[in-house]
Formats: C-alpha cells, structure tokens, sequence
C-alpha cells in the first residue's frame, strides 16, 4: 500500500468514526476537514473529498445540494 493510500484510509476510517458517534451529522467539505478530522490532522480538502468518494461510492455516505447551493455529506 502506497504511503497517499494509507492516509486516504486513515481519513475514510476517521470519518466513519465520526459518523457512528454522530449519525445524523451532515457538513461540507471544508466543514468535514475542519471538524469530523482529528484536530491534529492537517488534511487538505482533496483528500477529504476522495475519502467521500470512496464512502459514497459504497452507499455509505450521501451527497446532497442545500438551498444555498452547498453540497453536504452525510449518511
């Protein structure tokens, strides 16, 4: 495994730690990098949003268009 692949896990394996103690949780990117992460983590927003790739690509994380036009993530 690629050192980029282990840390995209780490990121995917993050935020589902962060949505099965929150499971009504929805947020943007930028929201999910800055508050669903470790505090410590200095993740960039691409590798968030490939870590919701991957959820979403096996149904486990939903994308959607509020009225403001922001695209949330949530389960």
């Amino acid at each position: 495994m690629q050192p980029q692949d282990e840390h995209l896990t780490e990121v995917v394996e993050a935020i589902l730690r962060y949505l099965h103690g929150h499971p009504d949780a929805a947020d943007t990117v930028d929201g999910i990098a800055k508050w669903w992460l470790p505090t410590d983590w200095c993740v960039d927003v691409r590798t968030v949003l490939s870590a919701l790739s991957r959820l979403e690509a096996q149904g486990i994380v939903h994308r959607r268009i509020n009225a403001d036009r922001h695209v949330l993530f949530s389960r």
